[in-house]
């Protein structure tokens, strides 16, 4: 058996990079994901987890922590119908953690287009920060 913070490693050590494929081409799942960190999250882990299965053990993860899925939709600028759901697709992709952090890569890729959206000229020829 594992404690909340072990199992939790282990998803953070095995991460893989065709996770954030559907990021490159959703700009709806991108602004979800950047909101995430913003979110509340309560986790008190009553036990350790008792499975050996990887998707067990994920959801066992889950189910160890609360938050309020409107107020990520606020945040996420998704209809409060849709929030639950974008949250279980995040989580399907293993994008996001219950901890409320977010999978190294794809924080990567979104400072990277953040930051390129910075440096390119305004219409008028000067950078947008000056």
């Amino acid at each position: 058996m594992a404690t909340f913070g072990e199992v939790l490693k282990q998803f953070k050590e095995s991460e893989e990079a065709e996770n954030i494929a559907p990021l490159v081409e959703d700009a709806q799942l991108r602004q979800a994901i950047m909101a995430w960190p913003a979110v509340r999250i309560d986790f008190e882990p009553l036990s350790d987890c008792p499975h050996e299965d990887e998707a067990q053990r994920w959801r066992w993860l889950w189910d160890q922590v609360k938050f309020e899925s409107k107020d990520f939709g606020v945040v996420a600028g998704v209809p409060p119908h849709q929030a639950a759901q974008t949250i279980q697709r995040l989580a399907g992709l293993r994008l996001i953690y219950p901890d409320g952090t977010v999978h190294v890569l794809a924080r990567q890729y979104l400072r990277a287009i953040i930051m390129s959206k910075l440096k390119q000229p305004n219409p008028r020829g000067r950078p947008k920060n000056s």
